[in-house]
């Protein structure tokens, strides 16, 4: 079992090694002041649930998880069902998270998709597509140091949620201070009422190609990602600790 000791953050210095040289990166233009932070090998995994059946207009949310040799999504990502395949519009939702939607619409019966860890076997049937999930209500954000044996010190961003993670909920995007486009996610667990919503290890976001670390101050806002990849709208902004 993997056991945290989490110091807060509440000093000065504590804050400073929060984001450590992340900070020091975005204060300085020269190239030379960034950290250096090796591409990590990623995986596409779907995050849409397989039990049940989807609507037959429905869109696919895969995301990009740690481990593996590849550092994006594969070109050959596709629906196929014994000869016929059907080509899928990719729409980046996150960095790291994308909406796949059927260039058929109305499609009818199991399909796999292709180029996706495990190849997953999905049924599509008629059905409807529920309404957006609410946004998120956020109360407070927390940010401390984590370690655990045999590991180097990161720091995490926790959120505190006013309420649970609806089910159909399957990831949070983060988005620093005035930012437009989301800069961080999560995978999201139903039920839960707080969320780690970014880690950062020696100055480099953990997370996918594009992700990336706030400021040492600014607020954040969170929105919820359903399973057929529907944003909901933004949270009210929450200052960082």
């Amino acid at each position: 079992m993997r056991h945290l000791v989490r110091i807060a953050l509440v000093s000065p210095v504590a804050a400073a090694l929060a984001l450590g040289s992340a900070a020091v990166a975005q204060d300085h233009d020269g190239p030379d002041d960034a950290p250096q932070c090796a591409p990590a090998g990623v995986t596409p995994q779907l995050m849409t649930p397989l039990s049940g059946r989807l609507p037959r207009d429905a869109s696919l949310v895969v995301g990009l998880f740690p481990g593996g040799a590849g550092h994006e999504l594969p070109a050959g990502v596709q629906l196929s069902r014994r000869r016929r395949t059907v080509a899928l519009r990719r729409e980046e939702i996150a960095p790291g998270l994308f909406r796949l939607t059927p260039e058929t619409h109305r499609l009818w019966g199991r399909y796999d998709l292709d180029g996706v860890a495990g190849t997953p076997r999905l049924l599509f049937a008629r059905r409807p597509i529920p309404a957006p999930p609410s946004a998120p209500r956020l109360q407070r954000l927390e940010r401390y140091i984590a370690a655990s044996s045999g590991e180097e010190p990161h720091t995490e961003v926790r959120a505190q949620l006013g309420f649970p993670v609806p089910q159909g909920v399957v990831a949070i995007l983060a988005y620093w201070s005035d930012d437009d486009e989301p800069d961080a996610w999560v995978r999201a667990v139903p039920t839960r009422e707080s969320a780690v919503i970014l880690s950062v290890a020696n100055g480099c976001p953990q997370g996918p190609p594009g992700t990336t670390a706030p400021d040492e101050e600014g607020t954040v806002r969170l929105a919820f990602v359903d399973l057929f990849g529907q944003v909901s709208e933004l949270s009210e902004p929450k200052p960082l600790p």
